[in-house]
């Protein structure tokens, strides 16, 4: 997987989030559509956005003088590849640590599913 662009600042993060839950989205869509906090101006978020884009993390159309945004990776996407590049350059100890951390926050429905994942990956490789 190749390295993808790391969000940069909160405000990134609100909007992502917001990006994922919409399928595609106005700047004023995205405002409303951010917690009051980070709802800022519409040149601030614009100029968020437009920065995504240039970043590969979002993508954008015009229709007609509008412009809409859409997600250019799913969150999954994002979140695998922000994890696999970070433990990418980390030993083998802390890889482990790592996964025991998150193993240990997941509850037994979430167990079965990796099972289920893990024979799924099992039978694509034989």
């Amino acid at each position: 997987m190749s390295a993808i662009a790391p969000l940069q600042g909160d405000l990134q993060v609100q909007v992502m989030a917001v990006m994922w839950r919409l399928d595609e989205a106005a700047v004023d869509d995205v405002r409303q559509g951010l917690p009051p906090r980070y709802r800022g101006a519409y040149t601030t978020v614009q100029t968020v956005l437009n920065r995504l884009v240039e970043r590969g993390l979002l993508k954008r159309r015009k229709q007609g003088k509008l412009v809409l945004y859409r997600a250019a990776l799913s969150e999954t996407t994002y979140v695998a590849s922000t994890v696999e590049h970070a433990l990418a350059g980390a030993s083998s100890g802390a890889r482990d640590a790592v996964l025991a951390h998150l193993l240990g926050s997941i509850d037994d429905a979430q167990i079965d599913e990796l099972r289920r994942l893990r024979d799924d990956l099992d039978a694509k490789r034989s």
